[in-house]
């Protein structure tokens, strides 16, 4: 399974269930499983922001957590960009996330050349893996299933147009595939905590 980070992260904010957002991507993965296949690796994507120290401590916090039980976590980075802001008619600073989606491409292609994968699962509603989900289809013994961030069906249509096999990932899923409130790892040592302000549910 592949997973756009912050693909998934921006709809799962806008359900205002916070809890959601502390989620186990090695269980959802495994929910996703059909009779007789075996999950192999989850590999997550995303990019540390610098630029706010809270929100930064929990993303640092949350990649730990996932490491903790199995998921291999890629970083990308973040890179200052200056845009033109017609709201105030004026050039503006932005922060802008750089290399992931290439970089969740690669690991696909790479993965599926090398016999090492049967069927990926791609988490995303990004138009942007279209050439990517066309080269996998076109390949003999690799198939490939989308799975998309809730609410994200209008934007995962041109996406969900090249793989006819593709369903929503629900908020009923999410809520069975949370992590503990305290995360330990293999010796028992805790290494990463569930933010108070994920829970309980509002």
């Amino acid at each position: 399974m592949y997973i756009d980070g912050f693909n998934l992260y921006h709809a799962i904010d806008e359900l205002n269930r916070p809890k959601l957002k502390w989620l186990n991507h090695w269980l959802l993965a495994k929910s996703l499983l059909r009779e007789g296949e075996e999950l192999d690796e989850v590999h997550f994507f995303t990019a540390v922001l610098t630029w706010e120290r809270e929100k930064q401590q929990r993303h640092v916090n949350y990649l730990k957590a996932l490491r903790a039980v199995g998921v291999t976590v890629h970083e990308a980075n973040f890179k200052k960009t200056t845009k033109r802001c017609r709201m105030y008619e004026r050039n503006c600073k932005f922060h802008e996330e750089k290399q992931t989606d290439v970089a969740i491409s690669v690991k696909i292609v790479a993965d599926a050349l090398s016999g090492a994968v049967d069927r990926v699962i791609l988490l995303t509603a990004d138009s942007d893996q279209i050439p990517t989900a066309r080269f996998i289809a076109s390949l003999p013994n690799v198939s490939i299933t989308l799975v998309y961030p809730p609410g994200r069906g209008k934007e995962a249509r041109d996406l969900g147009n090249v793989i006819p096999d593709r369903t929503e990932l629900t908020r009923g899923r999410l809520g069975t595939a949370l992590l503990p409130n305290t995360v330990t790892d293999r010796t028992g040592k805790a290494v990463a905590f569930m933010p108070a302000r994920y829970g309980p549910d509002r």
